[in-house]
Parts: C-alpha cells; sequence; structure tokens
C-alpha cells in the first residue's frame, strides 16, 4: 500500500461520512493545484504569516450558456478533499525537488503536518439555484492553508457546476415526460471528465447514463442498447447458431427465428413495405440480441439501405435516361445546353445555367430523389430486364449499403441542420408523383431555408423501413413467446418525421395484430443533439419518448467553461477589495450573509447580501435592497419569506450536516427551480435575477474603494 494509501486509510472520517461517499477519486489530494499556491505558502510562512486569519469568497460573475442562473455542485467533493487533505511523504519529497534549492527544511516539516482541521466551510445546499457575486462557497481559517485550498476547490467546483446547469436546461427543454439519457463517456475530455459527467448530469436531471463505471460508483441507472456493428456483423439468418428461445411462463422452448420470418410476410402488407426491401443480416442481429435480452430488446433501426429489385430497376432506368439525355433545357430560353461539353462553352452559354440554377457553381442537374416509376425502358423490356436483376439478386440476397453510403447522396446523420428539417407528407407525394421522361426534368424548386439533402423520403427512409419491418416481426415473435420489446433507437435522419413514422406504425401493428401494449414502445433518437435541437423537434410534433445525448452535454460545447473566481474579502478581521477599472471584476469586501427573499407568490424575488454583522431580513418588514455599483439602482422589498442561503458544512476538522444521497441532490435541483419564475428560465432572453447588497453593505463598499482608489493628478 503506497503510503497515499495509508495516510487515507488512517485518516478520521467525519461524523456523517459514511463509506459509500469516502469513494473519493484518488486524483483529487493536495498536489492537484498550482505551483503558486506552493510558493506564495512559502513566502506567507516566510514572512511570519501563519497565524494570519484569512475569509475567501467562491463565486462566479456570469450566469452560463445566456442564461439567468446556475445550479450549485461538488460540494460532496470539496468536504471529502478537505477530509483527507494530507501532504505524503512522497508529496513532500517531491516538493524539495521542485520547489527552488533555497527553501528552508523547516518549511516542509511545517507542509507535512498541515491539516484542515482548523478550516471552516460555508456553502449554499448543493443542487440549489445560485447567482452572479452571491459566494456559493466561504472559506475561514488559517491563510496558508484556505490559500492552498483554492485551485482544488475551484476545480471541483466549475466542471460539476456547470455540467448540472447544462444538464437542467436540457431537462427543461425535454418536459419532465421525455426520458433524458448521457452518452457522452466517449466524447468527454478524458476518464474523469466523463465520470464527472455522468455523475453531475444525473444531479440536474437525467434518468440515466451509459458509463458503467459511473454506475457502480454513485448508483446511477446504467442504460444501453448496441452499435451498428452488431447488426453488420450478421449478413444472413445462416449465422444464428441459435434461434430457439423458452417461453417466459410456460418454459415451452419455441424457434424465435421462425415465428419472427412468418409475422415479416404478414407485416410486409399490413406496412407496405416490400421482403426485398429489408435486410435478412438485420434481421438474423435482431432474433440473436432478441434471444440474449428477451426483456429488454430494444434495438437500432437505422443500419442498412436496402433496395427491392423493382427499385434497383426503375434506378438504372433513371441512370440511362441521364446518360441518353443530351441536353438541359432552360427556362429562360429555348437553347440547348449540352452537358459533357458545358465547360467547354462559352462564359456566356455557362452563365444561362447559372442564372437558370441559381447558383455561380453549375453543375448538370441531381437526379431526383425518388427512382422514376413510370419510365419507359429505352432499349429493354421491363420483363427482361427484371428477369436479368432477378438472376443476380438471386446469387447476392438482396443488395444492402450502409446507411452512411445512400446510394450516393449526403449521409442521413450528419448536420444538426438535417435533424431539425421535417420532411412533411406533402413534400412526399410531391416527389414521388413525379414522372420520368427522356428528357432530364430540372431540380425541384425548393424553400432557401431547406437543404436538398432532407428531401429523401423514398431511399433515406428505406434503412428505416427495414429496421422497423424486422424489429416489429421479431417484436410479435417475442410476444408470442411471453416477452415484450422495449423499443427502438433513432441515430441518424430527420428525427422528428421518423419518429412519427415508427409511432405510426406501431399503432398500426397494435391494431392489426392486437397487441394493445405495441402502442406505447418506446422510441429513443440520437446523433448529435443539442438544445436546440430538442426545441426545434418539439416545434415540429415528434413522438420521441427518450434522447440519448453525447457530445453537447458533457463538452458544454456552448460554453466550456463557468468561470469561479475565488477572492480575499478579509484578513484579520480587516476588509480586502479587489479594485478595476473593470466594475465587474471588482469584489465586495468582507464576510457576508446572504439570504434569498421571496414574494407573495412563492417565487424568489431577490438574492440580498449583507455584512455578518447586521440583523437578517424580517418577513413583512420593508428592507432597502440596492445594486451593488449603481447608486440609482434600489428598491424597497417586503418579503413573505426569507431563507438563510449558508449552512457551515465543515468545522473542526468534521463534516457538520448531513449529507444527501445522489437522488436528493436530484430533486432538490427541480425543487429550487420551481421557486424561479418562468422568465427567468426561458431559453430566449430570460429575464435577469436580481442580486442586491443591503443599503449598510452598500456604503461599506463604496468607502472602502474610496480608500484604496488612488487619487490621480492633473499636470
Amino acid at each position: 500500500m503506497s503510503d497515499r494509501e495509508l495516510s487515507c486509510s488512517n485518516s478520521g472520517v467525519g461524523q456523517f461520512m459514511d463509506r459509500g461517499r469516502m469513494n473519493q477519486n484518488g486524483v483529487v489530494q493536495p498536489l492537484l493545484t498550482d505551483l503558486y499556491q506552493i510558493t506564495m505558502a512559502y513566502a506567507y510562512w516566510k514572512s511570519g504569516k501563519t497565524d494570519d486569519h484569512a475569509v475567501f469568497d467562491l463565486f462566479f460573475r456570469t450566469n452560463p450558456f445566456h442564461g439567468e442562473f446556475t445550479i450549485f455542485a461538488g460540494l460532496d467533493e470539496c468536504l471529502k478533499f478537505l477530509d483527507s487533505f494530507h501532504y505524503s511523504e512522497s508529496d513532500i519529497e517531491y516538493l524539495r525537488q521542485t520547489l527552488p534549492e533555497g527553501t528552508e527544511n523547516e518549511f516542509f516539516d511545517y507542509l507535512g503536518n498541515l491539516t484542515a482541521k482548523d478550516v471552516t466551510l460555508y456553502a449554499i445546499d448543493e443542487g440549489t439555484v445560485a447567482f452572479p457575486r452571491v459566494p456559493i462557497i466561504k472559506v475561514e481559517g488559517p491563510l496558508i492553508i484556505v490559500q492552498i485550498l483554492e485551485t482544488t476547490l475551484l476545480t471541483l467546483v466549475n466542471y460539476a457546476s456547470l455540467m448540472a446547469t447544462n444538464a437542467a436546461r436540457y431537462r427543461m427543454v425535454a418536459g419532465k415526460h421525455v426520458k433524458l439519457l448521457e452518452f457522452g463517456l466517449r466524447r468527454a475530455q478524458g476518464p474523469d471528465g466523463g465520470l464527472s459527467a455522468s455523475k453531475y448530469s444525473y444531479i440536474g436531471g437525467f434518468d440515466g447514463t451509459s458509463n458503467v463505471l459511473a454506475g457502480k460508483l454513485f448508483n446511477i441507472p446504467v442504460k444501453g442498447t448496441h452499435a451498428h456493428a452488431y447488426i453488420t456483423s450478421f449478413s444472413g439468418i445462416g449465422e444464428l447458431k441459435t434461434r430457439l428461445l423458452k417461453h417466459k411462463t410456460t418454459g415451452i422452448t419455441g424457434d424465435l427465428l421462425d415465428l419472427a420470418v412468418k409475422y415479416r410476410q404478414s407485416l410486409s402488407q399490413v406496412l407496405d413495405v416490400s421482403m426485398e426491401e429489408s435486410s435478412e443480416g438485420e434481421l438474423a442481429a435482431m432474433v440473436s440480441y432478441a434471444i440474449a435480452f428477451p426483456d429488454g430488446f430494444m434495438a437500432l433501426v437505422d443500419t442498412y439501405d436496402v433496395k427491392s429489385i423493382k427499385a434497383k430497376k426503375n434506378a438504372k432506368d433513371f441512370d440511362r435516361n441521364l446518360k441518353n439525355s443530351t441536353a438541359i433545357r432552360s427556362l429562360k430560353s429555348s437553347k440547348i445546353v449540352d452537358v459533357k461539353n458545358y465547360k467547354n462553352m462559352p462564359q456566356k452559354q455557362q452563365n444561362v445555367g447559372k442564372k437558370f440554377y441559381g447558383t455561380t457553381s453549375w453543375s448538370p442537374p441531381t437526379p431526383p430523389m425518388t427512382p422514376l416509376m413510370n419510365g419507359s425502358s429505352p432499349s429493354q423490356s421491363y420483363d427482361e430486364e427484371e428477369a436479368e436483376m432477378q438472376k443476380s439478386a438471386s446469387a447476392a440476397n438482396a443488395a444492402t449499403t450502409s446507411v452512411t453510403d445512400m446510394n450516393g447522396l449526403h449521409s442521413t446523420k450528419s448536420s444538426n441542420l438535417k435533424n431539425n428539417f421535417h420532411i412533411s407528407k406533402e413534400n412526399i407525394s410531391k416527389f414521388s408523383s413525379r414522372t420520368s421522361s427522356q428528357e432530364t426534368l430540372p431540380p425541384p424548386t425548393l424553400p432557401k431555408s431547406q437543404p436538398i439533402a432532407s428531401y429523401q423520403p423514398k431511399y433515406a427512409v428505406k434503412s428505416f423501413r427495414s429496421g422497423l419491418l424486422n424489429f416489429c416481426s421479431v417484436a410479435l415473435a417475442l410476444n408470442d413467446l411471453g416477452y415484450h420489446a422495449v423499443g427502438i433507437r433513432i441515430d441518424s435522419g430527420d428525427l422528428a418525421y421518423l419518429s412519427c413514422l415508427a409511432r405510426e406504425t406501431f399503432e398500426r401493428v397494435a391494431e392489426s395484430f392486437k397487441v394493445s401494449w405495441f402502442n406505447k414502445l418506446t422510441i429513443v433518437a440520437s446523433n448529435d443533439i443539442n438544445e436546440d435541437t430538442i426545441l426545434s423537434l418539439n416545434e415540429q410534433g415528434h413522438k420521441i419518448d427518450c434522447f440519448g445525448i453525447g457530445t453537447h452535454l458533457v463538452t458544454c460545447q456552448r460554453q466550456p467553461a463557468l468561470g469561479c473566481v475565488y477572492k480575499l474579502v478579509e484578513i484579520n478581521g480587516q476588509p480586502r477589495i479587489k479594485l478595476s477599472q473593470d466594475v465587474e471584476k471588482v469584489t465586495m469586501p468582507g464576510h457576508k450573509n446572504a439570504f434569498r427573499l421571496y414574494s407573495a407568490d412563492g417565487h424568489a424575488l431577490i438574492d440580498l447580501l449583507q455584512k455578518v454583522t447586521e440583523p437578517p431580513p424580517a418577513v413583512g418588514q420593508k428592507v432597502l435592497c440596492r445594486h451593488p455599483f449603481q447608486e440609482s439602482k434600489r428598491a424597497y422589498v417586503i418579503p413573505t419569506h426569507v431563507e438563510s442561503l449558508y449552512k457551515i458544512y465543515w468545522q473542526n476538522g468534521k463534516i457538520c450536516q448531513q449529507l444527501p444521497r445522489l437522488e436528493q441532490v436530484r430533486e432538490r435541483v427541480q425543487m429550487s427551480l420551481k421557486t424561479l419564475r418562468n422568465d427567468h428560465k426561458r431559453t430566449l432572453n430570460p429575464t435577469p435575477y436580481k442580486v442586491a447588497v443591503s443599503d449598510n453593505l452598500y456604503n461599506f463598499i463604496h468607502d472602502l474603494w474610496l480608500q484604496n482608489a488612488p487619487i490621480g493628478e492633473l499636470s
């Protein structure tokens, strides 16, 4: 056992610190700090300031994500750090080698005996809504030790609060009835970032995580399905090693594959999906997964793009028509533009095409997204060509391509713009009704804000149709054996449209096969989802029951840091102020208390900072609240309820409060958010929440400001 482990195992445990809460991240230790904290400590020690007593405030200056609230998180990790704070022998040896050669040996002896037993930590409750300039933690104690704590406390609070706030915002836009799962471990900033993201997204309102270690360490529900790799690992039903499954109640063995194949034949008629449009490899993968997890069968349904023989024939017709067509007719000119020789044309003739297609980078027209259904083959009869294609198809089974290929079209798994765009039934019928001709038709006229790639009703959903057909077949087969499938996951394409299509399909199956629970199958959506994506999907009337969110959640892409700071406000009973030409960076000096005043409707109205020597505001009594730096901004408030924000969480070397479980902190977040008016929480132009100081503190700040500000001289 290392000296680090020995020191932790021998350290005293706080009064309310149970074994589960002592599961501290081993990286969080006294050396997890900036070098200048150690060099300042030596300079303090050298200057004889070991007995100086200081107060530091930890706060932030602005709310993240253009919002008007922040969720405070990370307090329990701060308390674990204080409880285990001790420099090990190897820490001291490393510091001897790192600090300048002239550093006195007695200083290292001093560090070796340093603990947090003389520190007092005040904080608001973890999971509470917090606002700029109101300290969320106050640290009081010997100057050297409270200075050394700075960097570690900041790193424990900054990301935790940012992550919890981000998760809370996702919860608000998704609504209370939609499940949210954190899928961000693979995109997080390292292992510790991944674990922290899982923990604090759960606090912020997420329902579970894919992170197995986070589930073990923090008792967070763990959720997951399978990847596209599992589907593509099967190429046909012949690869199934087992196809039998015992009935859930009777124990009689049934052939799940045989049942699924029979249901697939019936479903192809009900859902109007050709058997040729589904992948046998996908069916085999789903059957095998269902056998492994009959009570938890959830399938990824967008892996393959499978084309039927007729569709392949129509596509081939189109390609031939495109090759045979030697001209494109302009709507503004009767001139024929030769496609092959376009690049060699005079610039004037090229401009005809540019002007017609509205682009400076003209190219021959894009083929319609829907295969031509009524076009006649110029050189070969349909029957002859179908027979030829049938012959080749029988050898290769059904032709399949990855969904990211899409027969040369753009991948459906791309930008959020494609996710957000809604393909209506009118758009589908508009494209489906196009007929072929010997002459290539000009591209459809599209609204400028709508990408052409979104108009893919036939090819883009073909992979989804295959997945839905196979999933429903396996789900009905499971039903015959006494099991209920869980649902599907969609990881690409137009999530609003596809979720509506899936829900409509489930309802049709439920009615046709008399299985009422099919209506309640879960639809999970993933694919680079962010807050704006969910808002857009809400506007489009999606049918998604659960979002799996990764990159944008765990990396906090809209704002990567909260910007908490740790400032000295008092030393040896004397207030300290940091002045700056930027008023936002001027600190509020002295040891302060904070109160939250509530209005008659029960909503939080204002946070008030006072000197610790002032009496607290009283219910029903008028209180003058002032802006800390703008003299004209002031108002009287008569609170109906007053909440004292600070509690002593650490004193005399032990934890002084019963620490809540993670689930309780999670509940507190939602309760605290309910105390805010909706206009403070809205995503667009939220109303700023007011933070004020008492009249006494206002005068104190400005008197101290004048005393410390230098007086200029004009010459």
